[in-house]
């Protein structure tokens, strides 16, 4: 279940509709209906401030999701390097024609490392 639909679905199961919450929370009920409806990412001040007023713990939800998500592309990184690394030493590297493979994983490799390189928020279809 995405955030969007878990925070919709623990506000519905308690009975607070969106402008209750809204209110409760200090955020608007556009800002509400937004991130119910996977149109933004919520920040982590907003997720706070839902999850104190419904008593449920969200930010440590989107916390993992981007951990699994960050886990994923590191791992797609690594077989990366494995393969451009057999490239260079193993087989014949042309450098003036394929150096763009190198520049090319290691900006990825500097991105995933540092934890820039994110997935955007899913948009409902």
């Amino acid at each position: 279940m995405k955030l969007g639909e878990q925070i919709k679905a623990t506000r519905a199961a308690q009975g607070v509709t969106q402008k209750s919450l809204a209110e409760a929370s200090g955020l608007t009920e556009r800002t509400i209906q937004r991130i119910e409806n996977h149109e933004v990412e919520p920040s982590a001040h907003s997720l706070r401030r839902i999850s104190h007023v419904l008593g449920e713990d969200f930010l440590t939800a989107k916390m993992k999701q981007q951990r699994r998500l960050q886990l994923v592309l590191r791992g797609i990184v690594a077989i990366w390097t494995l393969a451009v690394a057999y490239n260079v030493f193993f087989s014949p590297f042309d450098w003036t024609k394929r150096w763009y493979e190198i520049l090319i994983w290691f900006f990825c490799l500097i991105g995933v490392v540092s934890g820039e390189i994110r997935f955007a928020y899913p948009r409902k279809k």
